[in-house]
């Protein structure tokens, strides 16, 4: 092997690595803006279940919520400056976790304007 293969393989190798890193930017933010979202459903479920399956999952919607838009925002700041970079799994993320997060408040002060 010649000192010009190792070079070029060197320099492939570097220009792989942020490939990899771009693509796999926002999949945490993403994982956890559809779990909030689906927990949101889970008292929609069958009444046959158990209530811990159907009612336990509604408390944790809000701090997986404020999660994915924790995991989310860096991801978006690190691609900021970077034309080719993947950008739509951690807006989704974020989306989805601003969702997760602003539906169980509007519902806490609707329930709170009604009784109050």
């Amino acid at each position: 092997m010649s000192c010009v293969e190792q070079a070029a393989g060197a320099e492939q190798q570097a220009q792989e690595e942020p490939v990899a890193e771009s693509e796999r930017r926002g999949a945490a933010s993403l994982a956890l803006g559809v779990t909030a979202v689906a927990m949101m459903g889970c008292p929609f479920l069958p009444e046959g279940l158990p209530p811990w399956i159907r009612y336990f999952p509604v408390y944790l919607v809000l701090p997986v919520g404020i999660m994915a838009v924790v995991c989310g925002l860096p991801d978006l700041w690190a691609v900021r400056g970077d034309a080719g970079a993947a950008r739509g799994r951690a807006w989704i993320g974020v989306a989805l976790g601003a969702v997760a997060i602003l539906v169980p408040l509007a519902v806490f002060l609707y329930m709170f304007l009604l009784l109050g």
